[in-house]
């Protein structure tokens, strides 16, 4: 899944380049975007289940800058039993902008575990990635 993201001013430093935090944010709303195309974080929520970050990471290639849309491609990198690792490869055009990964951890009750259904049958792993059950 692709979401087209606009950096606004309140992303960005004085030099109307966006802050190295808000690339998370970017992340997290694509995120919300895959998500929603699975059945959305209500219905997340109407099973008893939350997802939480366990890791991220974010490798900066070219600088976002105020008044670009971002393309941001949401692809499930790596399925476990109670996590799902996601990639966001985020373009401007051509241009590789930034790839972020963000580990999340299925909870209920504040204790891990097993990743709903609507994760799991719905996921579709990109080549070269990783089913770990």
């Amino acid at each position: 899944m692709i979401s087209h993201l606009p950096i606004r001013p309140r992303h960005c430093d004085a030099q109307s380049m966006m802050h190295a935090i808000r690339y998370y944010e970017h992340f997290e709303d694509a995120f919300l975007d895959w998500l929603g195309a699975r059945g959305g974080y209500e219905r997340l929520r109407e099973q008893g289940a939350d997802l939480v970050v366990k890791v991220s990471g974010c490798e900066h290639h070219a600088p976002a800058r105020l008044g670009d849309v971002l393309a941001v491609e949401s692809v499930p990198a790596r399925i476990g039993s109670t996590s799902i690792t996601m990639t966001f490869t985020m373009r401007r055009g051509e241009e590789l902008v930034a790839v972020g990964t963000v580990t999340y951890v299925c909870v209920r009750d504040g204790r891990p575990s097993p990743l709903p259904d609507m994760l799991v049958q719905s996921t579709r792993l990109a080549p070269g990635s990783d089913r770990t059950r």
